[in-house]
């Protein structure tokens, strides 16, 4: 595995820099400082090219509180949330176990609002069976809960920079040159380096198309939100 210390360095040696191996990513000046810019801003550039990539996949699980239709990021329990998965929800009476889970089914969000959060609908309280994402990235759940119903479901993690030598990507480790190439891209723009950003495009390209057969779902209808 490469840490962000050692992908600086990769880039230094990649961009012909015959200087010494830094012996930190943090706190430089200079040249030292524009290597680690320029892989921490392939590695957010890499992360952002997709919201669905495989390896920013989590679960996360939480307990309704009666009567209460909507679910904040945080309620829902959530790190560095990015975006749901929409079509992977189920839930289960959490006094009962796994025996009664059910699948919920996504349901557009003024389409849940205009059958749950309207007259009757709002004080109907039961198991929820349908599950929507509001303006606001919280979940809604319709039916109203009326007790303790364990949820679960999949979202996708926002992007996020390395701040700490020490730090890994979550990309697998197998990939890790992708960032290099990338960074290596941005370093020859700047030195209007022809050649050198050619070769790190070149092999870039070669990276990201297996990462994307590798980590991107397959085409269906129903896709994450």
């Amino acid at each position: 595995m490469s840490t962000y210390l050692q992908l600086v360095n990769k880039l230094k040696d990649e961009s012909g820099s015959g200087a010494a191996d830094l012996t930190t990513a943090i706190g430089l000046t200079g040249e030292g400082r524009r290597l680690a810019n320029w892989i921490n801003d392939a590695w957010m550039d890499i992360q952002g090219q997709h919201k669905d990539w495989g390896w920013k996949r989590a679960s996360t699980s939480f307990v309704t509180v009666n009567g209460q239709a909507t679910y904040t990021t945080a309620q829902a329990g959530t790190t560095n949330f990015g975006m749901w998965d929409r079509d992977s929800f189920r839930n289960y009476l959490t006094a009962t176990g796994t025996s009664a889970e059910v699948f919920m089914n996504y349901m557009p969000y003024e389409q849940w609002r205009d059958i749950y959060q309207f007259s009757s609908g709002r004080t109907s309280y039961s198991q929820p069976y349908d599950i929507t994402i509001t303006p606001a990235k919280s979940l809604g759940l319709g039916p109203v809960p009326l007790v303790g119903y364990t949820v679960i479901g999949d979202y996708f993690t926002c992007p996020t920079e390395m701040t700490a030598d020490a730090d890994i990507p979550s990309l697998p480790v197998h990939y890790h040159m992708a960032i290099v190439y990338r960074a290596l891209m941005f370093y020859a723009a700047n030195e209007g380096a022809v050649e050198v950003y050619q070769h790190g495009k070149n092999e870039f390209n070669r990276l990201m198309s297996r990462i994307e057969n590798d980590y991107l779902p397959d085409i269906e209808l129903g896709r994450a939100e």
